[in-house]
């Protein structure tokens, strides 16, 4: 599963390939529950199967019995012996459905639910008797109680397996995540073991790829630096001869584009150099608001006002800190009309302004280099570069549109307890 480093309505996306995910997302939670719910439906359906036989089978052999026990007694009457406690000649004492059943040339069974009844004959000539049902109900509470207990050992058996199995799958799932994410981080990953499954081959892809890409993006890294580099002489030179010029409107015009040129020249210098910056090591708790205010007290934005709502004891590191937010307020004050703020409300660093907000493009798919900023134009380098040095202390950088310009926001995910 891809994230980005952004909230709803927000973007900021940094592609990472989350290699954990809530237990009840897992696939080798699902299958496990899907696997132990197919064993319990598999073994009640059979029990239901084999207990509507043995109870159907049960019941003709209770029917059996009562008419044979019929014809025993109705065969002691006749020679007459005295009718056991079990008969009856009372019509009264039968169940209303035999009542109505009775048949004077046959014998008729009835079963009430507690005993099995057999009757014959009407009037004076009424003869029944019954047998008690207890051994077919014993029977079925025997059949539910086995195949309650066989179901739930099934369906744990099943859980089980399909847990170790899955487990195997996910593992090695996760295990590609790690490698592509160490790849797009620049970091040595090694190739996911040579399994001949399909799992197998699509996590060799995958891992073949980001590998490719990386290689490329570094190799793009490079070869914007050097481009760069190369480019300051002539571009030194260049200034100082567009200084010389005179001051009529198509020198000011050359002066402007020299300028232009230049900045996205130091704007590319400066991405290379962050992108090959070593992680932060200098990450502890610190008030956020102390931080900021030391910040732009000591950069050319220290005319930028700060207000406080809330402070908030974070860990960050200053450095990158400072890099990162001196890139917002840079961009927000080059194309946001003016009227740059900066807001600390607890955990969140909110630059603002007044401009025309950013493009649609550049929230839906975030900073790019080369990403035009509005009609003002702008290479998106400094939002680059600020998204580098927001995830390298452990903040998540938030652009969004307000009713009054544009937002960027280094968001922090929690607040620490201070020293």
């Amino acid at each position: 599963m891809t994230t980005w480093s952004s909230t709803p309505g927000t973007t900021a996306p940094r592609p990472v390939i989350t290699t954990h995910v809530p237990w009840h997302r897992s696939l080798r939670v699902r299958t496990a529950a899907a696997m132990a719910l197919l064993a319990l439906t598999l073994v009640l359906a059979a029990g239901a199967v084999f207990a509507h036989t043995s109870i159907t089978g049960a019941r003709d052999q209770l029917r059996t019995q009562a008419t044979a026990q019929l014809r025993e007694i109705a065969a002691t009457d006749a020679f007459g012996g005295t009718l056991p406690s079990r008969a009856t000649r009372d019509p009264a004492a039968l169940p209303a459905e035999l009542r109505g059943a009775l048949d004077a040339r046959a014998v008729v069974t009835y079963d009430d639910g507690t005993s099995m009844w057999a009757a014959r004959g009407e009037g004076a000539d009424l003869l029944a008797t019954r047998v008690s049902g207890a051994p077919v109900r014993q029977q079925w509470a025997d059949l539910v109680r086995t195949f309650a207990v066989s179901g739930a050992g099934a369906a744990l058996i099943a859980a089980l397996v399909s847990w170790f199995v899955a487990g195997r799958l996910t593992r090695r799932l996760r295990v590609t995540a790690s490698t592509v994410n160490d790849a797009i981080a620049g970091r040595q990953a090694d190739r996911p073991t040579a399994e001949d499954d399909e799992v197998g081959v699509l996590s060799r892809g995958i891992a073949d790829t980001a590998a490719a890409l990386a290689v490329r993006l570094e190799q793009e890294r490079a070869v914007s630096a050097d481009v760069a580099h190369d480019l300051k002489t002539p571009l030194t030179a260049l200034s100082s001869a567009a200084a010389l010029l005179g001051d009529d409107e198509d020198a000011d015009r050359i002066r402007r584009l020299v300028r232009r040129l230049r900045d996205l020249v130091d704007d590319l210098l400066r991405l290379a150099r962050a992108q090959h910056d070593a992680p932060a090591s200098d990450v502890r708790p610190r008030s956020l608001a102390r931080s900021v205010e030391r910040v732009l007290a000591e950069s050319p934005s220290s005319h930028v006002p700060v207000r406080v709502l809330a402070d908030a004891t974070v860990g960050l590191d200053p450095d990158r800190l400072a890099r990162a937010l001196t890139n917002l307020v840079g961009n927000a004050e080059r194309h946001g009309d003016g009227d740059v703020e900066v807001v600390v409300d607890g955990t969140e660093v909110r630059v603002t302004d007044r401009g025309p907000g950013f493009p649609e493009a550049l929230l839906a798919e975030g900073p790019r280099r080369f990403g035009a900023l509005g009609t003002a134009g702008g290479t998106g380098i400094g939002l680059a570069i600020a998204l580098h040095h927001a995830d390298a202390t452990g903040a998540r950088l938030v652009l969004r549109n307000t009713d009054r310009g544009a937002s960027a926001s280094l968001v922090f995910d929690r607040a620490l307890s201070p020293d």
